[in-house]
């Protein structure tokens, strides 16, 4: 300090001037970006949007390949850990608690989301912009994201901390508002965001907010605030402007290839409007190998692929050729390189394709070979099995007793051969990034059929092995997809009650299931359940399944119903997620309390 106030009073008399020690004391960074130097001109606020944009596309899939990503379809209706079926935190609920990672980590990733909004919001009003309309509309975006971050902490959480303006400094006082406020703030927030947002046609780039997305996001959180006419309302505007419509024909960049139109909504390329595609309403960006992009063959890119499929590769059948796997490698017809950490429950593989009329397991394409891989070709030459089909598709049962033992039956059905929903697998769509040589053995190449060797070389001689690249999916994905839409207004419809409304909801749903070539439905059929059940149906591995039971306090029920691992120990408490012990331990200034049912 001494140093400091000799040079303050050199200055003093080399300047004649007075000397401000505090302001000697400030630093100004001039080679590194701080929050005081970032937000200075719209240059700055447009990242600082983009930033949202990239938080938000990552926060149901992000790019570090572990199972923490599927904490959100884990332990529900939907399905378990393939590999820890048994053992597993959300197999084994009564050990799930404050401390589990998830629980921080979704917490955190929501919170930071709300912080950087709250800094958009709070100095974009202090910055001149050349265009009023691009600063109204980051102010816009800004406010639309921090209501989806809240979204997220208000469905998982219940009562959490309610921070709408920016935080400059350290805090260890916050405590959980109702609620009910976080609700009207979030509800707030999305209407600012319907009238200020671009209208569809109007928004700078595909992924960019408009307010047909604001309007499907008020659908559902008027239902949760039981304000189901204004859910049926805004839902309305979307379904009946005009602007979208279910794709009914074979469209994008592989029309010409076997598949149906429910296929075609998941390949490559075929997701954005600019595509042909009208019924996606909000789409997280992806572009391949461009930096930023979140599609980089190198890791920067969701592992989706590695998560959902089995490890096929490594299974060996009954009555196996001694020291032979039963498949040659990983390949790009089956899937790629799955590592199996989720398998679908079996009321996804089987329940809810025959709980309205049995035809429909056979004739709704949705849970058709194009899009659910039932049907494992053995492509090992060397194989006893070299040809077959272990067909899980007519006889899942005989299947399992024919190829897997007895003793290892329940863990080969869970782990390395079961059925994939094809949505998140780029299946006969893989870049040369993800092949390695898949050349045959000589003693495998005597013994391949014609067939086998010409599909190798349709891959270019390469071979259709994958390396660690193919566990990635680099595929634009849904956020708002219009038969989610329509499955709200639905919702809305049967909660307000009445034959009519009922009617209507089922009208709605079988909009849906028309497309998909399933029996139709009357009102009488529309409950919660039946809705639930379609949405596994059409949305599964699009919708974060435990948000969808969050909100509707239907996670218990329907895992205790539909998870037979979770079964057991699943409890009415887990409808919620439990406070993090890392935010409680570290609030000291005021009591950040606990969720019932979980202990710090």
């Amino acid at each position: 300090m001494k140093h400091i106030k000799y040079i303050c009073l050199s200055l003093l008399f080399i300047a004649f001037s007075s000397c401000n020690e505090d302001k000697i004391l400030e630093e100004t960074p001039l080679d590194f970006t701080t929050v005081d130097n970032s937000y200075k001109t719209q240059g700055n606020f447009e990242a600082a949007v983009a930033q949202l944009y990239n938080q938000a596309r990552r926060y149901f899939g992000d790019a570090e390949g572990s199972a923490t990503d599927m904490d959100v379809w884990f332990g529900t209706d939907a399905g378990w850990h393939a590999r820890e079926f048994q053992s597993h935190v959300y197999s084994q609920y009564a050990g799930f608690g404050p401390d589990n990672s998830d629980v921080a980590q979704r917490w955190t990733d929501a919170y930071k989301m709300v912080s950087n909004a709250n800094t958009v919001i709070s100095r974009i009003a202090d910055v001149d912009f050349d265009n009023e309309t691009a600063k109204n509309r980051l102010l816009t975006e800004a406010r639309f994201f921090r209501a989806w971050a809240y979204r997220a902490l208000v469905y998982l959480y219940g009562d959490v901390p309610l921070i709408l303006e920016e935080v400059p400094s350290a805090r260890r006082d916050f405590v959980r508002a109702p609620k009910a406020d976080v609700l009207a703030a979030i509800i707030d927030d999305l209407e600012f965001a319907k009238t200020n947002l671009p209208s569809l046609g109007d928004e700078a780039a595909d992924g960019r907010l408009t307010k047909d997305v604001a309007r499907h996001f008020l659908a559902e959180l008027y239902i949760v605030t039981g304000d189901n006419q204004k859910a049926v309302n805004n839902a309305s505007e979307v379904i009946d402007s005009g602007n979208y419509a279910l794709m009914e024909n074979r469209f994008g960049t592989r029309a010409s290839e076997q598949g149906d139109v429910y296929w075609d909504l998941f390949r490559l390329g075929n997701q954005n409007r600019s595509t042909g595609n009208t019924e996606g309403i909000w789409l997280y960006q992806v572009e391949y190998e461009t930096l930023g992009g979140y599609g980089r063959a190198s890791g920067d890119a969701n592992f989706w692929e590695r998560l959902i499929g089995p490890e096929y590769n490594r299974f060996t059948a009954k009555d196996e050729n001694l020291g032979v796997r039963t498949f040659v490698y990983e390949s790009t017809y089956h899937g790629g390189r799955g590592q199996a950490f989720f398998r679908p429950s079996t009321h996804v593989t089987h329940g809810i394709w025959n709980n309205v009329d049995p035809a429909d397991y056979d004739n709704d394409i949705r849970n058709s070979d194009n899009n659910v891989l039932r049907k494992w070709w053995i492509d090992n030459p060397l194989s006893s099995h070299y040809g077959d089909i272990i067909d899980l598709r007519t006889d899942s049962k005989l299947a399992y007793e024919t190829y897997l033992n007895a003793a290892t039956i329940e863990n080969d059905s869970n782990r390395y051969v079961y059925p994939v929903f094809l949505k998140l697998v780029q299946i006969n769509n893989h870049f040369d990034t993800d092949l390695t040589d898949g050349s045959l053995s000589g003693a495998q190449e005597a013994k391949a059929t014609q067939a086998h060797k010409d599909l190798i070389a349709s891959y270019g001689g390469i071979g259709p092995k994958m390396n660690g690249n193919a566990r990635r999916y680099f595929a634009d994905h849904y956020a708002a997809r219009l038969p989610e839409t329509l499955l709200l207004r639905a919702e809305a419809y049967m909660n307000l009650g009445g034959a009519n409304n009922l009617d209507l909801a089922a009208a709605d749903i079988n909009v849906i299931r028309k497309r998909a070539n399933a029996s139709l439905i009357t009102g009488s059929d529309v409950t919660i359940d039946f809705i639930l059940d379609e949405r596994l149906r059409e949305l599964f591995l699009e919708e974060p399944r435990r948000l969808t039971l969050n909100r509707l306090g239907l996670l218990y029920e329907r895992t205790k119903k539909y998870n037979h691992y979770s079964s057991a120990s699943v409890a009415p408490h887990n409808n919620l997620y439990p406070i993090p012990s890392v935010e409680i331990q570290n609030n000291t200034e005021a009591e950040l309390t606990q969720n019932d049912g979980y202990e710090n």
